[in-house]
């Protein structure tokens, strides 16, 4: 289900420019219907800037716009205005226009579906200084590259977000698209070109409610996609999808449908509880509609949606979907279902109210949401889970969903106590013991922990995870010589490649401190081979985070500052952990304190002292603010 974006994010991670001003002109896009009395009927008004020398793309509701300025001056602006309607007869125009500022340009006999006649006027409002930071341009050559999949091709800035996370994406959308496309028997005429935008492009025209932009005219879709938003929802596909189908239909219906196999019942029943507003009339205007909340209209739009298919059958919705235009949408209804909007909103309600949602679907949105990395919503969905809980496996299964939510989020004292209402159903779990006593570590309980991990070690002294969280406790109390025999029992286990890296680091970074040379030598040596298995895993796994760090401090060790700090900086560019990113920034501190900028590792510190981060890192991070780390 799309989420809301208050906030476009547009700082990347990227070799990009600084801020840069540039000449632009700030517009009034406004598109009419002409109704049966020849007169324009306003259907959705919105503003935008476009950069000169840039030609801008969008859609709005019925056609695609390209506009490129071309001129700027004090008084007027000139720009080129293309056209393309969505069909099912596709027609295309194009205009050169010189304008005042103030004044509208007209494009009016504009055909769409039903013989339906619109009118689209663009007023340039002024000229504007903008930036212009996320200089990427889709339509230059080389800036994106792309990978295939059976029904889309992604695109991606290379080294940006969607260059490590393509593949997430792709199976994605691509698993949600085929499920859709079984239930309604849709087929896309051929690919979609799916854009991951690692910030708000110019050369794209936003749809700023949920940062997306879907243009079927050119079956391609555009998604903001970076480190604070992930918009690369499975809608782009779908609605797309719908759209090049079916063709135009009001966004009430065309985005309702694309929410049909969403969670949208789900969050309709939370918004009912609430006593949040709901003015379903309204958003059958289409006007309304866009300018509405978009977290509840989307909702409502979808859920009502829904009921009328599931009530109603598809083949009604089919002729609703084909009959309605923006101006009738209301009289739509009654001509197929022989009912009026009151009657159908009180059915919907009563469905909202009754309707449960599969445990296989809040399952696979628990999924979705970890995967677009919308961890709050992660735990509401993993909670939204246990009334589903009958048996005692059944019980194991969402306390686990529920843990690892708390643990996403970086809230170890619950990630505590859910793995307590675990133990108290299965105490003979060697990784459960073994999860609390690191969860307790992380919150700085140290005696609590070492109960839980020795019980772990009692059960099962052979797991190389459970070994490798007792070292770090002694790690934690500085109990050096005992950690260092543990990571010898674990490196010496040659039957199992668990933590074997891991543990290479650590033993590492205990002997390379020694006076003794051998001790010194076999560091070396661990540095290597935890650098060659890492390097292993990155091959396999290209956005392994914790692989790049762990691989980082093993370079760190080894006196290359140059690569621990590619390393390091690509970990913290890639992790969305809380407790990774914390050490990341612990490392980044103890890098800058080896390269002698005493400024930097103060701030990463800091930084570290402000996250949700283990309490030992936060501790250590504390000491190493007034006394400076040494290798």
């Amino acid at each position: 289900m799309r989420k809301l974006l208050i906030l476009l994010a547009t700082i990347v991670i990227l070799a990009t420019s600084g801020f840069s001003a540039t000449n632009g002109v700030e517009f009034e896009i406004s598109l009419f219907q002409i109704d049966s009395l020849a007169k324009r009927q306003l259907l959705m008004i919105d503003t935008f800037s476009v950069l000169e020398s840039v030609e801008a793309t969008g859609y709005f509701l019925v056609m695609s716009v390209d506009i490129g300025v071309q001129k700027i001056d004090s008084l007027q602006t000139e720009f080129v205005v293309h056209t393309i309607t969505l069909g099912p007869t596709t027609t295309t125009d194009s205009r050169r226009f010189s304008v005042e500022y103030g004044a509208p340009a007209r494009m009016d006999r504009i055909k769409g579906k039903n013989e339906i006649e619109y009118s689209l006027q663009l007023k340039p409002l002024q000229p504007v200084e903008l930036d212009n930071t996320c200089e990427f341009d889709h339509n230059v050559d080389k800036t994106f590259s792309y990978d295939p999949s059976a029904n889309m091709d992604i695109y991606y800035v290379p080294n940006s977000l969607g260059d490590f996370h393509w593949n997430i994406v792709k199976s994605l959308q691509e698993e949600r698209y085929r499920q859709f496309k079984t239930l309604f028997n849709l087929n896309l005429p051929g690919k979609m070109d799916i854009f991951l935008c690692p910030c708000e492009m110019r050369s794209v025209l936003w749809d700023t409610r949920f940062g997306q932009m879907v243009n079927p005219t050119r079956n391609v879709g555009f998604a903001i996609y970076n480190q604070a938003v992930n918009a690369a929802d499975p809608f782009i596909v779908i609605h797309g999808a719908i759209l090049r189908t079916f063709g135009y239909s009001p966004p009430f219906l065309s985005e309702g449908l694309a929410g049909y196999i969403s969670m949208a019942a789900y969050d309709m029943k939370q918004i009912f509880k609430k006593g949040a507003e709901v003015p379903f009339e309204s958003y059958l205007n289409t006007k309304t509609y866009l300018q509405a909340d978009p977290f509840i209209s989307d909702r409502t739009a979808s859920t009502f949606v829904t009921y009328l298919i599931d009530q109603y059958g598809w083949k009604k919705f089919h002729e609703l979907y084909k009959i309605a235009d923006d101006l009738s949408l209301s009289t739509s209804f009654r001509t197929v279902y022989k009912k009026g909007t009151n009657d159908l909103e009180a059915e919907w309600r009563r469905y909202i109210d009754t309707v449960t949602i599969p445990l296989s679907r809040m399952k696979t949105f628990y999924d979705q949401a970890e995967a677009m990395r919308d961890y709050p919503l992660m735990l509401e969905y993993a909670k939204g889970i246990q009334p589903y809980a009958k048996t005692l496996s059944d019980s194991l299964y969402f306390l686990k969903l529920v843990e690892r939510a708390h643990f996403l989020n970086g809230d170890y004292y619950a990630a505590t106590e859910t793995e307590a209402q675990q133990l108290q159903l299965d105490s003979t779990d060697a990784r459960k013991w073994m999860s609390s006593g690191s969860y307790k570590l992380m919150n700085g309980l140290y005696e609590d922990a070492l109960k839980d991990l020795k019980k772990a070690e009692a059960i099962d002294d052979t797991d190389p995870f459970v070994l490798f969280n007792l070292a770090q406790y002694y790690l934690v109390i500085d109990d050096k010589e005992t950690a260092k025999e543990i990571l010898l029992r674990i490196v010496g286990n040659t039957t199992t490649g668990e933590a074997q890296a891991e543990s290479r680091v650590l033993l590492g970074n205990l002997l390379r401190v020694s006076k003794n040379k051998q001790d010194r030598a076999m560091a070396i040596t661990y540095y290597q081979e935890a650098i060659s298995m890492f390097a292993q895993q990155l091959q396999a796994h290209a956005a392994a985070s914790d692989s790049r760090m762990w691989m980082g401090i093993s370079y760190l060790g080894m006196d290359d500052k140059g690569s621990a700090r590619e390393l390091l900086d690509a970990a913290l560019f890639l992790e969305t952990r809380p407790f990774y990113i914390g050490m990341t920034y612990l490392w980044l501190g103890k890098l800058a304190d080896v390269n002698g900028d005493r400024t930097a590792a103060k701030s990463f510190y800091r930084t570290l002292l402000n996250y949700p981060a283990a309490v030992y890192h936060q501790k250590e991070a504390k000491t190493l603010l007034y006394a400076p780390y040494k290798q």
